[in-house]
């Protein structure tokens, strides 16, 4: 029963390592029936043109390689275009815009630590109620501070808004 079990795995083996190959042997047909089609396009091309000097082939040979690549240029620039990349309003964003709210979130997070702070001190046997005052006291003053962050931020955003061309409204 145990060489069963040895005989079918050898056996999966096998046939894993056969499909392997297989893959392996249509992959380098593939790659040669490419090879030999490119040989043939340059071959075709260079019987079209009667050879002079060796400056007519390479100049030919250039022409057409500078062609090639003006239009992968172009097909790139319409890609790109296609894309609708504001870069103003992104570098406005990431400069101007990112760094309020980041500001923001710390505000929101010290002010949700104090608050629990307070709440701690309020609900322990040993809290004095000038240290619970003192931590109410830094969360309004944190309050305050991101109430103008918010205000700076909404006119930021309106502009960056603005810059990218889009109704606010």
């Amino acid at each position: 029963m145990g060489e069963d079990k040895l005989n079918s795995d050898n056996e999966n083996r096998k046939s894993k390592k056969s499909t392997w190959q297989d893959d392996n042997q249509y992959q380098k047909k593939i790659i040669d029936d490419i090879t030999q089609q490119y040989k043939n396009i340059y071959e075709y091309a260079s019987m079209q043109q009667p050879v002079s000097d060796t400056s007519d082939t390479t100049n030919c040979f250039d022409i057409k390689s500078l062609a090639d690549k003006a239009v992968n240029i172009n097909i790139l620039r319409y890609e790109v275009d296609r894309l609708q990349l504001d870069f103003k309003a992104k570098a406005y964003f990431e400069n101007d815009v990112k760094p309020l709210i980041d500001t923001l979130y710390s505000l929101a997070t010290a002010s949700i630590s104090y608050s629990s702070a307070a709440g701690s001190l309020a609900n322990t046997n040993f809290g004095r109620s000038s240290k619970i005052k003192d931590a109410l006291n830094l969360v309004e003053g944190v309050n305050e501070i991101s109430e103008d962050l918010i205000k700076v931020l909404k006119c930021k955003i309106d502009n960056m808004l603005k810059l990218a061309k889009y109704d606010c409204k």
